[in-house]
């Protein structure tokens, strides 16, 4: 007995385009079949050499869409329109040079044009070229021109080994960004997502520092980066020029693509970087886990265990308070948001909590529990938490994935701050 399993599934147009990274968008239709996903796939005349109909056919569990359906003797309505209005998200990946180039100059010809001009769905543009094609100065001006359309998110093509053999930039961006772009849209609840961080520079620090005892040994944290990375890459999407400094990131999802980042070791590092690239950014969000210890006296050998308690009890500190240290100097025209981690319940913690927003010295803090089941570490893991700001506002922001709390927490900020 077959079960339908479409109920309530999210319904992903996806269009694919004449570039051989095509090869990889099979890998990415298998990946979104086994989540909540619908998808419907659209294949050029081009993509045809690279992929065949009926492997997309098989791994979407639909039918596989061609060019020569367009105006097919079985269609009883416009076939790019009827496609417009089932799908909730469009996805085009990749978008070539000469796709690009149709839709900005609004050429309909052949099915995936006309469907680019008739939709007012979102659409996650993922582009993919050779690295002189994708610098080309028209190139770059059409790509420019559908970044403001209203209903895009555009993904920037990856640097690394082209299919032509050039190093440079050019690649399709990876699946797991695309899906996460996908999670971000429908985390608006079928409301519009806006562009509101543009012409804005966001500076995140994300995941743990580790501090070194000796040659052998190290202090350390959980913390994964990964509610500083999804942070990094909400505002990316929209609007914001984003730096993300951080220390190793512990997911397994290839989510970092287009962010500029900065991998940092220990305390004294995330400082110097922070007050390197702080002078021109808007908003601050201090994600990073810092290690509450260090040991002071550098060796590069390693400490006998029996020797190892004499060592610590002699060289052993406190790491200086890095947010109440940049707050120092915040200018008016600033926001810094800082993340607190709890245990217990938050009625207890509370009150800790309005105290060091004030010894901080940042606008907004953000404290989630770390001690629920489910919540916390991790890129798959939930959370939820409270925002404190310096009148004593708490908003709350029930249990939800990652990605929509990042977003939610943003918007948060950004509202109060109007």
């Amino acid at each position: 007995m077959e079960i339908n399993n479409t109920v309530s599934k999210t319904k992903i147009l996806l269009l694919i385009t004449g570039s051989i990274a095509s090869v990889r968008i099979p890998l990415l239709v298998s990946q979104l079949a086994k989540g909540s996903y619908e998808i419907k796939c659209v294949l050029s005349k081009n993509a045809e050499k690279f992929l065949k109909p009926l492997s997309l056919s098989i791994l979407s569990r639909n039918h596989c869409i061609l060019d020569d359906d367009q105006w097919s003797n079985i269609q009883s309505k416009p076939l790019h329109i009827e496609l417009c209005n089932w799908a909730d998200i469009v996805i085009i990946a990749p978008l070539t040079a000469t796709t690009l180039s149709k839709w900005v100059t609004g050429n309909a010809d052949g099915l995936i044009p006309s469907i680019l001009m008739a939709n007012i769905k979102p659409i996650i543009v993922a582009p993919a070229m050779n690295t002189q094609m994708w610098l080309n100065k028209v190139v770059q001006k059409n790509f420019e021109d559908v970044q403001n359309y209203e209903n895009v998110l555009s993904l920037q093509p990856s640097e690394g080994h082209l299919a032509c053999d050039a190093i440079g930039i050019g690649k399709i961006p990876p699946n797991d960004l695309i899906e996460l772009a996908i999670e971000f849209i429908i985390a608006h609840n079928q409301n519009p997502y806006r562009k509101d961080l543009l012409n804005k520079e966001i500076l995140i620090t994300g995941g743990c520092t580790s501090e070194k005892i000796d040659a052998a040994r190290n202090i350390t944290n959980k913390s994964s980066g990964a509610m500083g990375l999804l942070l990094s890459q909400v505002a990316r999407f929209r609007g914001a020029q984003v730096k993300y400094i951080h220390g190793p990131l512990k997911i397994d999802k290839d989510l970092s693509d287009g962010i500029k980042r900065y991998e940092i070791e220990n305390s004294m590092d995330l400082m110097r970087v922070i007050k390197n690239e702080i002078q021109n950014s808007d908003y601050f969000f201090m994600n990073a886990a810092v290690s509450d210890f260090r040991i002071n006296s550098n060796t590069s050998a390693k400490i006998p265990k029996n020797k190892i308690n004499d060592h610590l009890n002699k060289n052993f500190e406190l790491v200086p308070d890095i947010l109440k240290t940049i707050s120092k100097s915040k200018k008016d025209n600033q926001v810094f948001v800082g993340f607190c981690a709890f245990t217990g319940p938050f009625e207890e913690a509370k009150e800790t909590i309005k105290e060091k927003i004030i010894h901080k010295g940042c606008d907004y803090l953000f404290a989630n529990p770390i001690d629920l089941e489910g919540q916390g570490f991790g890129s798959l893991a939930q959370n939820e938490g409270w925002l404190f700001d310096t009148k004593s506002m708490v908003h709350h922001i029930k249990k939800t994935s990652k990605i929509d709390l990042a977003n939610k927490l943003i918007t948060k900020v950004l509202s109060s701050n109007k």
